[in-house]
């Protein structure tokens, strides 16, 4: 295997983000999260701002109408009107993903990274969660507010995520047979969980 990818897909809170820029640090790869939106920026030209309403916009209406949006690979040519559309900015993003799977080692956090990369052989495809006390302990060191607005926090980010996986995916994002490894970080904690993935790692390899 030339090079392999790590995705990691994560409830808020859960300390998925920490362990995969870690194990990035660890395996000596790349790491990516946000940087995909700045990439697929520079590949097409789009405005940077735009691709953030990719995860924010997945109204009613728009869930109503998935099917016409699943993500087929396509991308739609600049003359056209739909080519700003969430669809067309979705599958830059998506083109990005395959281009690094192709190309580098690396860990990639969320953007469905692990149902684009289905038909990869060198992906690991990893789900990170937490109980709901130890989600709220973690995302209150990043989050300031009550206990309560932590909650509805945790709770809208973790609905845009399964939107978002439905929409473009046709797919739940919580289903746990859609990943390699499945990892309570709450009861594993960080460091075993980094272990767990550089051992599913060495079996991919193989």
């Amino acid at each position: 295997m030339d090079n392999f990818v790590i995705t990691i897909a994560r409830q808020y809170g859960s300390g998925g983000r920490t362990i995969g820029e870690e194990l990035a640090k660890k395996l000596g790869i790349s790491y990516y999260d946000k940087d995909i939106i700045r990439m697929a920026s520079e590949e097409s030209g789009i405005h940077e701002e735009l691709f953030g309403r990719v995860d924010e916009n997945v109204s009613a209406k728009q869930k109503l109408f998935a099917r016409s949006g699943l993500y087929k690979g396509e991308l739609i040519p600049p003359q056209s009107k739909d080519f700003t559309s969430d669809e067309n900015l979705f599958n830059y993003q998506a083109k990005v993903i395959r281009h690094l799977a192709e190309t580098e080692s690396c860990v990639i956090i969320g953007r469905c990274a692990n149902m684009i990369l289905k038909e990869y052989p060198n992906v690991l495809r990893v789900f990170v969660y937490g109980d709901w006390d130890f989600r709220i302990c973690e995302a209150s060191k990043k989050l300031s507010g009550s206990t309560k607005d932590i909650e509805k926090f945790m709770q809208k980010d973790d609905k845009r995520k399964e939107d978002l996986c439905r929409r473009f995916m046709g797919a739940n994002w919580a289903d746990m047979t859609k990943y390699n490894l499945c990892l309570d970080n709450g009861t594993l904690g960080y460091e075993k969980c980094i272990e767990e993935i550089e051992s599913a790692l060495e079996i991919l390899k193989k």
